[in-house]
């Protein structure tokens, strides 16, 4: 628990201090001064302890929960026939039969020869644009001036400062700190940056560009295909294949057989609940001025 000395404020009104008797009490704000106190009297800051209860109450330490329990499969044996040798079919190649016969073929195609006729050109004088008109841009800067401003470096403030009473004992006052400003200059927009714009027309020369009068041609020269003739096999009989069946050999054996599938059943575990008494707290600590006799303290709890 730690200890602190209280200090004792006495504020003095005469006439006009109000009744009050020793041990009466009031809600400390902050930021607000202390009440006045009567003749022979003073207000100490007092830290009054908070205030804790004792709860008792049922909490659940296991939630109800559901188990799946396998249940095994049930099985037998039976007899089964299953083939040792599938069935399969033996094939005989009977090879096919071939025969000369003579094919004619193009052993040039026709073809097409061009001949080209080259193209007649002129020189004609023509006006060409060899700048574009285009507008030039200039940017007239923004104007300021200056404009002198106070600005508040520090607000005024008030404070407690710590002095000796008449009877020897330590007691608080409040001290007034002022407000400190500072003189600035500033700038101050009169007018916008803008941009001027001048238009600058088109430049153009005349030259001369060679023009097609006559365009080319092109003469076509057809050459005629040549045939000839090749011999070639054909296939007068495809050949073939004969298949024969044979059939599958089969022997019986046991099987082990499911007659019935395994499967899963559930089973239920409650909840477990348990009673506990817990310590929450009623009332926070609080600080509240106490009227008391002057030169008295008081230890903090």
């Amino acid at each position: 628990m730690r200890k602190a000395l209280l200090i004792a404020a006495t504020m003095v009104f005469g006439a006009a201090a109000w009744a009050a008797t020793p041990g009466e009490e009031v809600p400390f704000r902050e930021g607000q001064p202390m009440p006045p106190a009567p003749p022979g009297l003073s207000w100490c800051l007092i830290q009054k302890p908070a205030v804790y209860e004792n709860v008792t109450e049922t909490v659940t330490v296991r939630p109800p929960a559901t188990f799946q329990v396998p249940v095994p499969g049930e099985y037998a044996t039976k007899q089964e026939t299953i083939p040792c040798v599938p069935a399969y079919r033996v094939g005989r190649v009977i090879p096919a039969q071939f025969g000369q016969e003579a094919v004619p073929y193009t052993c040039q195609e026709e073809y097409v020869v061009l001949e080209v006729i080259p193209p007649q050109f002129a020189d004609v004088p023509q006006v060409v644009e060899i700048c574009p008109a285009y507008e030039q841009i200039t940017i007239i800067p923004a104007q300021f001036r200056d404009v002198p401003k106070r600005l508040l470096v520090e607000p005024a403030r008030k404070s407690f400062q710590q002095v000796a009473c008449d009877d020897g004992n330590l007691c608080w006052t409040v001290y007034e700190t002022p407000a400190k400003y500072r003189d600035v200059i500033t700038k101050e927009l009169v007018a916008d940056a803008r941009e001027q714009r001048t238009p600058v027309p088109a430049k153009t020369q005349q030259i001369l560009i060679r023009k097609v009068v006559k365009p080319a041609q092109v003469k076509e020269v057809r050459v005629p295909a040549k045939q000839a003739t090749y011999q070639r096999q054909v296939v007068t009989a495809a050949a073939r294949v004969e298949w024969q069946t044979v059939p599958a050999t089969t022997q019986t054996v046991p099987v082990l057989v499911e007659t019935k599938a395994p499967s899963f059943t559930s089973q239920a575990i409650p909840e477990k609940k348990e009673t506990i008494t817990r310590r929450v707290l009623k009332s926070p600590a609080t600080m509240v001025w106490r009227l008391q006799s002057n030169a008295t303290t008081y230890p903090v709890r």
